[in-house]
Protein backbone atom coordinates (compact mmCIF):
# COMPACT_ATOMS: atom_id res chain seq x y z
CA UNK A 1 0.00 0.00 0.00
CA UNK A 2 3.01 2.46 0.99
CA UNK A 3 4.23 1.78 -2.43
CA UNK A 4 0.77 2.64 -4.61
CA UNK A 5 0.54 5.59 -1.74
CA UNK A 6 4.18 6.91 -2.89
CA UNK A 7 3.77 6.02 -6.47
CA UNK A 8 0.88 8.03 -6.86
CA UNK A 9 2.55 11.17 -5.06
CA UNK A 10 5.29 10.81 -8.07
CA UNK A 11 2.90 11.77 -10.83
CA UNK A 12 -0.04 9.88 -11.29
CA UNK A 13 -3.64 9.87 -10.56
CA UNK A 14 -4.03 6.35 -10.44
CA UNK A 15 -1.75 3.17 -10.84
CA UNK A 16 -4.41 0.62 -12.50
CA UNK A 17 -4.67 -2.24 -10.43
CA UNK A 18 -5.62 -6.12 -12.71
CA UNK A 19 -8.24 -5.82 -10.27
CA UNK A 20 -9.25 -2.45 -10.59
CA UNK A 21 -9.31 -3.27 -13.80
CA UNK A 22 -11.67 -6.44 -14.00
CA UNK A 23 -13.92 -4.03 -11.74
CA UNK A 24 -13.86 -1.49 -14.28
CA UNK A 25 -14.49 -3.94 -17.07
CA UNK A 26 -17.79 -5.13 -15.38
CA UNK A 27 -18.84 -1.55 -14.01
CA UNK A 28 -18.40 0.81 -16.58
CA UNK A 29 -19.35 4.82 -15.81
CA UNK A 30 -21.01 6.16 -18.78
CA UNK A 31 -20.35 9.41 -17.72
CA UNK A 32 -16.35 8.80 -17.18
CA UNK A 33 -13.82 9.20 -19.63
CA UNK A 34 -12.22 6.00 -21.40
CA UNK A 35 -9.34 8.17 -22.59
CA UNK A 36 -7.21 10.98 -22.23
CA UNK A 37 -6.69 13.39 -25.24
CA UNK A 38 -3.73 15.31 -25.42
CA UNK A 39 -4.83 18.56 -26.41
CA UNK A 40 -7.24 18.97 -23.63
CA UNK A 41 -4.66 17.90 -21.02
CA UNK A 42 -2.33 20.40 -22.29
CA UNK A 43 -4.98 23.04 -21.47
CA UNK A 44 -5.07 22.25 -17.64
CA UNK A 45 -1.33 21.16 -17.30
CA UNK A 46 -1.24 25.14 -18.24
CA UNK A 47 -3.57 26.30 -15.95
CA UNK A 48 -2.05 24.20 -12.66
CA UNK A 49 1.57 25.54 -14.15
CA UNK A 50 0.97 29.44 -14.23
CA UNK A 51 -2.31 30.00 -12.24
CA UNK A 52 -2.20 32.16 -8.82
CA UNK A 53 -4.40 29.75 -6.68
CA UNK A 54 -6.26 30.43 -4.08
CA UNK A 55 -4.24 28.37 -1.47
CA UNK A 56 -0.92 29.55 -2.25
CA UNK A 57 -1.92 33.20 -1.92
CA UNK A 58 -3.79 32.38 1.18
CA UNK A 59 -0.89 30.60 2.65
CA UNK A 60 2.41 31.76 1.27
CA UNK A 61 2.14 34.93 -0.22
CA UNK A 62 0.46 36.96 3.01
CA UNK A 63 0.63 34.55 6.20
CA UNK A 64 4.43 33.22 5.26
CA UNK A 65 6.56 33.82 2.28
CA UNK A 66 5.18 37.90 1.96
CA UNK A 67 5.53 38.51 5.77
CA UNK A 68 8.87 36.83 5.80
CA UNK A 69 10.15 38.99 1.93
CA UNK A 70 7.80 42.07 3.32
CA UNK A 71 5.85 42.41 -0.22
CA UNK A 72 3.07 42.81 2.09
CA UNK A 73 2.74 43.24 5.76
CA UNK A 74 0.58 41.44 8.45
CA UNK A 75 -1.11 43.39 11.04
CA UNK A 76 -0.10 40.87 14.30
CA UNK A 77 3.49 40.52 15.91
CA UNK A 78 2.73 38.45 18.38
CA UNK A 79 3.96 34.57 18.21
CA UNK A 80 5.49 35.55 14.91
CA UNK A 81 8.57 33.55 15.51
CA UNK A 82 6.23 31.16 14.18
CA UNK A 83 5.89 32.14 10.85
CA UNK A 84 9.83 31.12 10.54
CA UNK A 85 9.54 27.89 12.72
CA UNK A 86 6.77 26.59 10.67
CA UNK A 87 8.81 25.69 8.07
CA UNK A 88 9.86 22.67 9.39
CA UNK A 89 8.16 20.52 6.26
CA UNK A 90 7.38 20.76 2.37
CA UNK A 91 4.31 22.94 3.37
CA UNK A 92 2.38 20.88 0.66
CA UNK A 93 5.25 21.79 -1.84
CA UNK A 94 5.96 17.99 -2.86
CA UNK A 95 2.84 16.41 -4.15
CA UNK A 96 2.12 19.91 -5.38
CA UNK A 97 5.23 19.55 -7.86
CA UNK A 98 4.64 15.55 -8.53
CA UNK A 99 0.51 15.48 -8.94
CA UNK A 100 -1.10 19.06 -8.80
CA UNK A 101 1.91 20.47 -11.81
CA UNK A 102 3.27 17.81 -13.65
CA UNK A 103 0.96 14.57 -13.30
CA UNK A 104 -1.20 16.01 -16.87
CA UNK A 105 1.74 17.23 -18.37
CA UNK A 106 3.75 13.85 -18.17
CA UNK A 107 0.63 12.18 -18.57
CA UNK A 108 0.97 13.89 -22.37
CA UNK A 109 4.81 12.48 -22.72
CA UNK A 110 3.52 8.72 -22.47
CA UNK A 111 0.37 8.94 -24.65
CA UNK A 112 2.70 10.96 -27.35
CA UNK A 113 4.81 8.14 -27.42
CA UNK A 114 2.23 5.55 -28.19
CA UNK A 115 1.20 7.43 -31.59
CA UNK A 116 2.33 6.96 -34.78
CA UNK A 117 4.68 9.24 -36.27
CA UNK A 118 1.87 11.34 -38.83
CA UNK A 119 0.29 11.63 -35.19
CA UNK A 120 3.18 12.67 -33.49
CA UNK A 121 3.63 15.52 -35.99
CA UNK A 122 0.42 16.47 -34.85
CA UNK A 123 0.89 16.95 -31.34
CA UNK A 124 4.29 18.27 -30.84
CA UNK A 125 3.26 21.91 -30.37
CA UNK A 126 2.14 20.60 -27.35
CA UNK A 127 4.65 18.45 -26.29
CA UNK A 128 7.10 21.21 -26.70
CA UNK A 129 5.22 23.74 -25.04
CA UNK A 130 4.73 20.79 -22.60
CA UNK A 131 8.60 20.71 -21.98
CA UNK A 132 8.68 24.81 -20.76
CA UNK A 133 5.83 24.15 -18.62
CA UNK A 134 7.54 21.03 -17.10
CA UNK A 135 10.82 23.07 -16.97
CA UNK A 136 9.28 26.12 -14.86
CA UNK A 137 7.68 23.60 -12.25
CA UNK A 138 10.62 21.57 -11.96
CA UNK A 139 13.15 24.82 -11.52
CA UNK A 140 9.85 26.01 -8.70
CA UNK A 141 10.43 22.54 -7.20
CA UNK A 142 14.26 22.48 -7.36
CA UNK A 143 14.35 25.90 -5.41
CA UNK A 144 12.33 24.64 -2.46
CA UNK A 145 13.66 21.51 -1.93
CA UNK A 146 17.63 21.05 -3.56
CA UNK A 147 18.04 17.68 -4.55
CA UNK A 148 15.04 15.63 -5.70
CA UNK A 149 13.63 12.74 -7.79
CA UNK A 150 13.58 13.74 -10.96
CA UNK A 151 14.66 11.72 -13.90
CA UNK A 152 13.31 7.96 -12.24
CA UNK A 153 10.15 9.96 -11.15
CA UNK A 154 6.69 9.94 -12.96
CA UNK A 155 7.13 6.12 -14.24
CA UNK A 156 4.09 5.10 -11.73
CA UNK A 157 1.38 5.40 -15.59
CA UNK A 158 3.84 2.74 -16.96
CA UNK A 159 1.80 0.19 -15.54
CA UNK A 160 -0.60 1.55 -18.47
CA UNK A 161 2.06 2.49 -21.40
CA UNK A 162 4.46 -0.08 -20.58
CA UNK A 163 8.09 0.63 -19.55
CA UNK A 164 9.46 0.33 -15.65
CA UNK A 165 8.03 1.40 -13.03
CA UNK A 166 10.37 2.42 -10.53
CA UNK A 167 8.76 2.85 -6.56
CA UNK A 168 11.66 4.47 -4.82
CA UNK A 169 13.35 6.64 -7.09
CA UNK A 170 16.75 8.44 -6.87
CA UNK A 171 17.36 11.76 -6.05
CA UNK A 172 19.23 13.59 -8.50
CA UNK A 173 21.40 16.78 -7.69
CA UNK A 174 19.86 20.35 -8.13
CA UNK A 175 23.00 20.69 -10.64
CA UNK A 176 22.19 17.86 -12.94
CA UNK A 177 17.80 19.28 -12.73
CA UNK A 178 19.57 22.44 -13.70
CA UNK A 179 21.10 21.73 -16.49
CA UNK A 180 18.76 18.94 -17.25
CA UNK A 181 15.55 21.84 -17.86
CA UNK A 182 18.19 24.04 -19.23
CA UNK A 183 18.86 21.36 -22.19
CA UNK A 184 14.90 21.11 -22.61
CA UNK A 185 14.28 24.78 -23.04
CA UNK A 186 17.46 25.08 -25.70
CA UNK A 187 15.63 22.08 -27.54
CA UNK A 188 11.90 23.79 -27.24
CA UNK A 189 13.26 26.54 -27.99
CA UNK A 190 14.88 25.51 -31.29
CA UNK A 191 11.24 24.16 -32.27
CA UNK A 192 9.31 27.09 -31.74
CA UNK A 193 11.84 28.95 -33.88
CA UNK A 194 9.76 27.73 -36.98
CA UNK A 195 7.00 26.01 -36.10
CA UNK A 196 3.32 27.10 -36.51
CA UNK A 197 0.64 26.74 -34.55
CA UNK A 198 -2.91 25.00 -36.24
CA UNK A 199 -6.27 25.88 -34.91
CA UNK A 200 -6.33 23.63 -32.28
CA UNK A 201 -3.39 24.97 -30.59
CA UNK A 202 -4.64 28.42 -30.75
CA UNK A 203 -7.86 26.84 -28.72
CA UNK A 204 -6.49 24.75 -26.20
CA UNK A 205 -2.88 27.32 -25.97
CA UNK A 206 -4.73 29.39 -22.65
CA UNK A 207 -1.08 31.46 -22.25
CA UNK A 208 -0.43 32.44 -26.05
CA UNK A 209 -2.92 31.74 -28.02
CA UNK A 210 -1.03 29.37 -30.29
CA UNK A 211 1.74 31.99 -31.36
CA UNK A 212 4.73 29.93 -31.32
CA UNK A 213 7.10 33.45 -30.90
CA UNK A 214 5.58 33.58 -27.65
CA UNK A 215 7.06 29.93 -26.91
CA UNK A 216 9.83 30.52 -28.12
CA UNK A 217 10.71 33.84 -25.91
CA UNK A 218 9.20 32.38 -23.02
CA UNK A 219 11.84 29.57 -23.21
CA UNK A 220 14.02 31.66 -23.64
CA UNK A 221 13.51 33.96 -21.39
CA UNK A 222 13.46 30.85 -19.15
CA UNK A 223 17.17 30.18 -20.13
CA UNK A 224 17.95 33.98 -19.06
CA UNK A 225 15.88 33.15 -15.57
CA UNK A 226 17.59 30.51 -15.17
CA UNK A 227 21.14 30.75 -16.41
CA UNK A 228 21.53 33.54 -13.63
CA UNK A 229 19.88 31.53 -10.97
CA UNK A 230 22.92 29.69 -10.65
CA UNK A 231 25.76 32.10 -11.97
CA UNK A 232 27.07 32.64 -8.66
CA UNK A 233 27.88 29.28 -7.91
CA UNK A 234 28.32 28.38 -11.81
CA UNK A 235 29.46 31.14 -14.01
CA UNK A 236 30.49 29.41 -17.02
CA UNK A 237 27.36 27.28 -17.44
CA UNK A 238 25.67 30.48 -17.10
CA UNK A 239 28.33 32.49 -19.50
CA UNK A 240 27.64 29.63 -22.19
CA UNK A 241 23.66 29.75 -21.77
CA UNK A 242 23.64 33.33 -22.48
CA UNK A 243 26.12 33.93 -25.25
CA UNK A 244 23.11 31.60 -27.30
CA UNK A 245 20.71 34.78 -26.33
CA UNK A 246 20.52 38.31 -27.51
CA UNK A 247 17.76 40.41 -26.54
CA UNK A 248 15.77 40.16 -30.02
CA UNK A 249 14.92 36.24 -28.62
CA UNK A 250 13.58 36.82 -25.31
CA UNK A 251 10.57 39.05 -23.86
CA UNK A 252 11.34 42.56 -24.36
CA UNK A 253 8.06 44.37 -24.19
CA UNK A 254 5.10 43.87 -22.22
CA UNK A 255 2.67 42.75 -24.76
CA UNK A 256 5.04 39.49 -24.57
CA UNK A 257 4.91 38.88 -21.04
CA UNK A 258 4.11 34.92 -20.22
CA UNK A 259 -0.06 35.36 -18.76
CA UNK A 260 -2.78 33.82 -18.35
CA UNK A 261 -5.98 36.02 -18.78
CA UNK A 262 -9.86 35.76 -18.24
CA UNK A 263 -12.36 37.76 -19.93
CA UNK A 264 -13.66 39.67 -16.55
CA UNK A 265 -15.41 38.60 -12.99
CA UNK A 266 -17.69 36.19 -14.99
CA UNK A 267 -14.92 34.07 -16.30
CA UNK A 268 -12.04 34.79 -13.13
CA UNK A 269 -11.43 31.47 -11.30
CA UNK A 270 -12.44 32.38 -7.34
CA UNK A 271 -9.02 31.52 -5.77
CA UNK A 272 -6.50 34.72 -6.34
CA UNK A 273 -9.65 37.45 -5.73
CA UNK A 274 -11.05 35.27 -2.77
CA UNK A 275 -7.56 35.06 -1.27
CA UNK A 276 -6.97 39.01 -1.32
CA UNK A 277 -10.44 39.82 -0.32
CA UNK A 278 -9.81 37.23 2.95
CA UNK A 279 -6.59 38.37 3.80
CA UNK A 280 -7.48 41.85 4.48
CA UNK A 281 -10.82 41.90 6.49
CA UNK A 282 -11.98 41.93 10.38
CA UNK A 283 -13.28 38.38 10.27
CA UNK A 284 -10.00 36.95 8.74
CA UNK A 285 -7.33 39.50 9.84
CA UNK A 286 -5.23 41.92 7.99
CA UNK A 287 -2.38 40.31 6.09
CA UNK A 288 -2.46 43.09 2.98
CA UNK A 289 -0.89 46.20 4.14
CA UNK A 290 1.28 48.20 2.78
CA UNK A 291 4.83 47.52 4.05
CA UNK A 292 6.81 50.08 5.22
CA UNK A 293 10.00 49.24 3.53
CA UNK A 294 8.43 49.40 0.07
CA UNK A 295 6.15 52.46 0.95
CA UNK A 296 9.30 54.49 2.33
CA UNK A 297 11.67 53.46 -0.34
CA UNK A 298 8.98 54.61 -3.16
CA UNK A 299 8.34 57.82 -1.38
CA UNK A 300 11.92 58.97 -1.15
CA UNK A 301 12.25 57.76 -5.01
CA UNK A 302 8.82 59.55 -5.98
CA UNK A 303 8.30 56.52 -7.52
CA UNK A 304 4.71 56.33 -9.71
CA UNK A 305 4.34 52.46 -8.79
CA UNK A 306 3.53 54.02 -5.15
CA UNK A 307 -0.07 55.01 -6.13
CA UNK A 308 -0.91 51.72 -7.98
CA UNK A 309 0.59 49.44 -5.32
CA UNK A 310 -0.93 50.64 -2.42
CA UNK A 311 -4.22 53.20 -1.29
CA UNK A 312 -4.83 54.31 2.05
CA UNK A 313 -6.87 52.83 4.10
CA UNK A 314 -9.65 51.08 3.30
CA UNK A 315 -12.43 48.84 4.60
CA UNK A 316 -13.49 45.44 4.10
CA UNK A 317 -14.71 46.36 0.91
CA UNK A 318 -11.66 48.00 -0.57
CA UNK A 319 -13.33 51.61 -0.07
CA UNK A 320 -10.80 54.28 1.07
CA UNK A 321 -11.71 56.05 4.56
CA UNK A 322 -12.86 59.49 4.06
CA UNK A 323 -10.25 60.65 6.46
CA UNK A 324 -7.54 58.60 5.04
CA UNK A 325 -5.62 60.55 2.68
CA UNK A 326 -1.78 59.43 2.94
CA UNK A 327 -0.38 55.96 2.76
CA UNK A 328 0.95 54.65 5.64
CA UNK A 329 3.72 51.83 5.09
CA UNK A 330 2.66 49.78 8.28
CA UNK A 331 5.98 47.87 10.17
CA UNK A 332 7.61 44.56 9.16
CA UNK A 333 8.87 44.51 12.88
CA UNK A 334 6.82 41.89 15.17
CA UNK A 335 8.13 43.83 18.14
CA UNK A 336 6.51 47.30 16.91
CA UNK A 337 3.13 45.61 15.08
CA UNK A 338 2.86 44.42 18.85
CA UNK A 339 3.22 47.66 20.31
CA UNK A 340 0.52 49.46 17.65
CA UNK A 341 -2.13 46.41 18.25
CA UNK A 342 -1.25 47.13 22.63
CA UNK A 343 -2.09 51.03 21.76
CA UNK A 344 -4.40 53.56 21.67
CA UNK A 345 -5.74 52.59 17.91
CA UNK A 346 -4.73 49.03 18.47
CA UNK A 347 -9.10 47.87 17.24
CA UNK A 348 -8.59 50.51 14.33
CA UNK A 349 -5.38 50.19 12.92
CA UNK A 350 -6.62 49.20 9.68
CA UNK A 351 -8.25 52.76 9.30
CA UNK A 352 -4.79 54.14 9.73
CA UNK A 353 -2.41 51.89 7.81
CA UNK A 354 -2.49 51.81 3.72
CA UNK A 355 -2.97 48.13 2.12
CA UNK A 356 -2.59 46.86 -1.53
CA UNK A 357 -4.57 48.89 -4.25
CA UNK A 358 -7.79 47.78 -4.63
CA UNK A 359 -8.26 48.87 -8.41
CA UNK A 360 -4.91 47.31 -9.17
CA UNK A 361 -5.12 44.11 -7.27
CA UNK A 362 -8.27 43.53 -5.26
CA UNK A 363 -10.97 43.95 -7.72
CA UNK A 364 -9.27 43.75 -10.89
CA UNK A 365 -10.88 40.81 -12.67
CA UNK A 366 -8.30 41.62 -15.74
CA UNK A 367 -5.17 41.09 -13.47
CA UNK A 368 -3.70 38.00 -14.53
CA UNK A 369 -4.42 34.52 -13.62
CA UNK A 370 -1.46 33.78 -14.20
CA UNK A 371 2.40 35.27 -14.43
CA UNK A 372 5.03 33.07 -15.43
CA UNK A 373 7.35 35.85 -17.21
CA UNK A 374 7.54 39.30 -17.91
CA UNK A 375 9.74 41.77 -20.01
CA UNK A 376 11.01 43.88 -16.68
CA UNK A 377 12.13 40.91 -15.00
CA UNK A 378 14.03 40.46 -18.34
CA UNK A 379 15.54 43.34 -18.63
CA UNK A 380 16.90 43.08 -14.94
CA UNK A 381 18.42 39.75 -15.65
CA UNK A 382 20.05 41.04 -18.49
CA UNK A 383 21.49 44.28 -16.23
CA UNK A 384 22.95 41.83 -13.90
CA UNK A 385 24.53 39.66 -16.09
CA UNK A 386 25.99 42.84 -17.95
CA UNK A 387 27.10 44.23 -14.66
CA UNK A 388 29.29 40.69 -14.44
CA UNK A 389 30.40 41.00 -17.63
CA UNK A 390 28.75 37.51 -18.39
CA UNK A 391 26.95 38.95 -21.39
CA UNK A 392 27.70 41.66 -23.69
CA UNK A 393 25.25 45.44 -23.30
CA UNK A 394 25.13 48.22 -21.16
CA UNK A 395 23.57 47.58 -17.37
CA UNK A 396 22.54 50.82 -17.39
CA UNK A 397 20.40 50.75 -19.92
CA UNK A 398 19.09 47.34 -19.36
CA UNK A 399 18.53 48.77 -15.69
CA UNK A 400 16.70 51.60 -16.57
CA UNK A 401 14.43 49.96 -19.44
CA UNK A 402 13.28 47.03 -16.46
CA UNK A 403 12.46 49.55 -13.85
CA UNK A 404 10.01 51.63 -16.77
CA UNK A 405 8.60 48.82 -17.84
CA UNK A 406 7.54 47.24 -14.14
CA UNK A 407 5.90 50.89 -14.06
CA UNK A 408 3.98 50.46 -17.22
CA UNK A 409 3.43 46.96 -16.37
CA UNK A 410 1.84 48.53 -13.23
CA UNK A 411 0.11 50.68 -14.84
CA UNK A 412 -1.50 48.92 -17.37
CA UNK A 413 -3.17 46.22 -14.67
CA UNK A 414 -4.30 49.85 -12.62
CA UNK A 415 -5.17 51.64 -16.22
CA UNK A 416 -7.09 48.21 -17.39
CA UNK A 417 -8.84 46.99 -14.52
CA UNK A 418 -12.92 46.40 -14.17
CA UNK A 419 -12.83 47.09 -10.33
CA UNK A 420 -16.16 48.62 -9.99
CA UNK A 421 -15.12 51.56 -8.19
CA UNK A 422 -12.66 53.78 -6.94
CA UNK A 423 -10.40 53.83 -10.29
CA UNK A 424 -8.80 57.96 -10.12
CA UNK A 425 -8.52 58.61 -13.84
CA UNK A 426 -5.65 61.06 -12.72
CA UNK A 427 -4.01 57.96 -12.04
CA UNK A 428 -5.06 55.79 -14.85
CA UNK A 429 -3.57 58.87 -17.70
CA UNK A 430 -0.81 59.39 -15.89
CA UNK A 431 2.41 59.77 -18.17
CA UNK A 432 4.39 57.17 -18.16
CA UNK A 433 5.91 56.58 -21.60
CA UNK A 434 9.60 55.80 -21.92
CA UNK A 435 11.28 59.91 -22.16
CA UNK A 436 8.75 60.60 -18.98
CA UNK A 437 10.39 58.14 -16.79
CA UNK A 438 13.60 58.15 -18.31
CA UNK A 439 13.61 62.18 -16.72
CA UNK A 440 12.76 61.00 -13.70
CA UNK A 441 14.90 58.24 -13.07
CA UNK A 442 17.86 60.43 -14.07
CA UNK A 443 16.99 62.23 -10.73
CA UNK A 444 15.67 59.40 -8.76
CA UNK A 445 17.02 57.91 -5.86
CA UNK A 446 16.43 55.02 -8.01
CA UNK A 447 19.30 56.59 -10.68
CA UNK A 448 21.68 53.93 -11.66
CA UNK A 449 25.12 53.65 -9.38
CA UNK A 450 27.52 51.83 -10.81
CA UNK A 451 29.17 51.68 -7.10
CA UNK A 452 26.13 49.58 -5.74
CA UNK A 453 24.84 48.57 -9.29
CA UNK A 454 23.83 44.48 -8.05
CA UNK A 455 21.76 45.68 -5.10
CA UNK A 456 19.89 48.22 -7.20
CA UNK A 457 19.44 45.31 -9.54
CA UNK A 458 17.99 42.95 -6.97
CA UNK A 459 16.14 45.54 -5.69
CA UNK A 460 14.03 46.49 -8.38
CA UNK A 461 13.45 42.91 -9.29
CA UNK A 462 11.90 42.18 -5.86
CA UNK A 463 10.23 45.70 -6.37
CA UNK A 464 8.89 43.86 -9.42
CA UNK A 465 8.00 40.47 -8.77
CA UNK A 466 6.36 41.31 -5.45
CA UNK A 467 3.76 39.18 -4.17
CA UNK A 468 2.48 38.12 -7.55
CA UNK A 469 5.33 36.14 -8.37
CA UNK A 470 6.25 35.17 -4.27
CA UNK A 471 8.60 31.86 -5.77
CA UNK A 472 10.42 33.45 -7.67
CA UNK A 473 11.10 36.50 -5.50
CA UNK A 474 12.02 34.11 -2.54
CA UNK A 475 14.76 32.61 -5.05
CA UNK A 476 16.08 35.66 -5.71
CA UNK A 477 16.18 36.76 -2.26
CA UNK A 478 17.90 33.94 -1.17
CA UNK A 479 20.49 34.11 -4.23
CA UNK A 480 20.89 37.65 -3.89
CA UNK A 481 20.45 38.74 0.19
CA UNK A 482 18.80 42.15 -1.65
CA UNK A 483 17.48 43.96 -0.61
CA UNK A 484 18.47 44.47 2.93
CA UNK A 485 14.91 44.21 4.39
CA UNK A 486 13.92 45.90 7.93
CA UNK A 487 14.65 43.95 11.00
CA UNK A 488 12.03 41.17 12.10
CA UNK A 489 12.28 41.21 16.04
CA UNK A 490 9.77 39.86 18.64
CA UNK A 491 10.92 40.50 22.47
CA UNK A 492 13.75 41.93 20.73
CA UNK A 493 15.05 38.41 19.24
CA UNK A 494 15.78 38.68 15.57
CA UNK A 495 13.75 36.41 13.40
CA UNK A 496 14.63 37.21 9.65
CA UNK A 497 17.54 37.60 7.80
CA UNK A 498 20.26 35.23 9.22
CA UNK A 499 18.08 33.56 10.87
CA UNK A 500 15.60 32.36 8.46
CA UNK A 501 15.02 29.39 6.66
CA UNK A 502 16.84 29.08 3.31
CA UNK A 503 14.82 25.64 1.73
CA UNK A 504 11.81 23.66 2.80
CA UNK A 505 12.28 19.99 4.03
CA UNK A 506 11.54 16.96 2.39
CA UNK A 507 8.07 15.49 3.47
CA UNK A 508 8.07 12.87 6.57
CA UNK A 509 6.29 10.48 4.61
CA UNK A 510 9.37 9.82 2.10
CA UNK A 511 11.44 8.59 5.01
CA UNK A 512 9.17 5.77 5.31
CA UNK A 513 8.66 5.34 1.20
CA UNK A 514 11.78 6.36 -0.51
CA UNK A 515 14.23 5.47 3.10
CA UNK A 516 17.27 4.80 1.42
CA UNK A 517 17.39 7.39 -1.14
CA UNK A 518 15.97 9.85 1.82
CA UNK A 519 18.54 9.15 3.91
CA UNK A 520 21.14 10.10 1.82
CA UNK A 521 20.11 13.37 1.76
CA UNK A 522 19.96 13.96 5.54
CA UNK A 523 22.38 16.18 5.44
CA UNK A 524 20.41 18.50 3.33
CA UNK A 525 17.04 18.40 5.10
CA UNK A 526 17.74 21.43 7.11
CA UNK A 527 15.64 24.97 6.78
CA UNK A 528 19.19 26.14 7.15
CA UNK A 529 21.17 23.84 4.80
CA UNK A 530 21.79 25.94 1.63
CA UNK A 531 20.85 24.98 -1.94
CA UNK A 532 23.71 24.48 -4.71
CA UNK A 533 23.17 27.41 -6.62
CA UNK A 534 22.76 29.59 -2.92
CA UNK A 535 27.04 30.32 -2.32
CA UNK A 536 27.44 33.37 0.06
Amino acid sequence: MKNLLYSLLLGTAVALSSCESKLDEKHNNPDGFTSAEIEYLFSKGALKTIEIDYGDTWNYNFRLLGTYLQTTARQAGKDRVNLYQNIQDDKGRWENYYVTRMSTLTEIDKIYATLSPDEQAKYQNYVEAGKILKAYNTAIATDYFGNMPYTEAFTARNVVYGGSVILRPKYDTQKDIYYAILDDLKSAAAYFKTATGDDTFKRQDIIYSGNCDGWYKFANSLRLRYAMRISNVDPEKARQVLSELSPDQLITTNADNTYIKVSGIDTAPDGLWRAMRESHSKSHSYYMYAPELTVNMLKEANDPRLQVFYQPATNDDGDVYEDSKEIIGYPSSADKAIALVNGPDGTRLFEIYGCLNTVTFRKNYQLPVGIGMTAAEVYFCLAEAAQRGLFSGNAEEFYNKGVSLSIQNYYEYYKNSDADKGKDMNIANRDVSDGTLGSWLATSTFKFNPSKALEQIATQKWLHLGFLQIYENWAEYRRTDFPILDEDRENGALLNKENAPVRFLYPAKEASMNTENYNAQSEYNKIDARLWWDVK
